[in-house]
């Protein structure tokens, strides 16, 4: 059960694959219309500005069902957020804890309060494990519903689409043709109907022949932020694919809480 919970707090970093398995949920709410056409340079611009939108404190209650080859479990998450400084989970079933989490920019830390043992590794260790590299601040801009990995200085393009409003990271060619270069990460951001906001994102990394994708369906505005309401991930590694849905619940932004993992000194290190 702990694996599980170590590949819930990598999916919550990462994004859904178009060919993974899971629902197909956001095929039944999104309808074929063609799309008014719209300045790339406006899309860009709209992608830059959530970029930014990032409250300094946030925290939100979640709902989500995991599963892959082996397991289907649900289970809820209170999550706690000081940007660019902690992200903290407390995971519980059937009202009980049963894992607490802290990722900082350095160290993923997981107690596990069910077998009395712990995990505490450097950022890397979700990298060796799941074959798929990412930061701290990720985890954020996913959790908040914000452009994973966005760089100001980097050059994006607009994929031709009359059905989405979609911007990427990699050159043109490397969209229209398989990519010769594995060390290529290609992410694919695709904006509302309005543009106001991010819709879903895809990640493709050739190098470690893994790709994610993250829908969100729903939004709220709290105190002028948009953050999510529901969504889910796909994610398709060579090792396996997995599935997580979330809703959240009583969403609270700017409110500075505790952040807080202590490890029991009876506690050994997880096996």
């Amino acid at each position: 059960m702990l694996r599980i919970i170590t590949k819930f707090l990598f999916s919550l970093v990462l994004l859904v694959s178009i060919t993974a398995c899971g629902t197909k949920r956001g095929a039944d709410r999104e309808e074929e219309v063609k799309l008014p056409k719209v300045k790339e340079e406006v899309l860009i611009n709209r992608l830059d500005s959530l970029s930014k939108q990032r409250p300094n404190d946030f925290y939100t209650k979640l709902n989500s069902r995991y599963s892959d080859s082996k397991y289907n479990v649900s289970f809820k998450t209170s999550i706690r957020m000081r940007t660019d400084s902690a992200f903290h989970a407390l995971i519980t079933f059937a009202r009980i804890p049963i894992y607490n989490a802290m990722v900082t920019p350095d160290t993923l830390t997981i107690v596990d309060k069910r077998n009395n043992c712990y995990i505490q590794e450097g950022m890397d260790y979700l990298k060796n494990t799941f074959n798929v590299d990412f930061q701290h601040k990720n985890i954020e801009e996913l959790i908040l519903g914000m452009p994973i990995a966005w760089d100001s200085d980097l050059e994006y393009h607009q994929i031709k689409d009359p059905y989405n409003y979609v911007v990427t990271s990699a050159v043109k060619r490397n969209i229209l043709r398989q990519s010769t270069n594995l060390e290529d990460v290609i992410i694919r951001y695709y904006l509302s109907n309005d543009t106001k906001s991010l819709r879903k994102m895809i990640i493709d990394s050739p190098k470690d022949t893994t790709s994610i994708t993250v829908n969100y369906y729903g939004r709220e505005m709290i105190d002028n932020y948009s953050i999510p309401t529901d969504g889910d991930i796909n994610v398709k590694t060579p090792r396996e694919d997995l599935y997580i849905d979330f809703k959240y619940n009583k969403s609270n932004v700017n409110d500075p809480r505790v952040l807080y993992l202590a490890i029991p000194n009876k506690y050994e290190r997880c096996e």
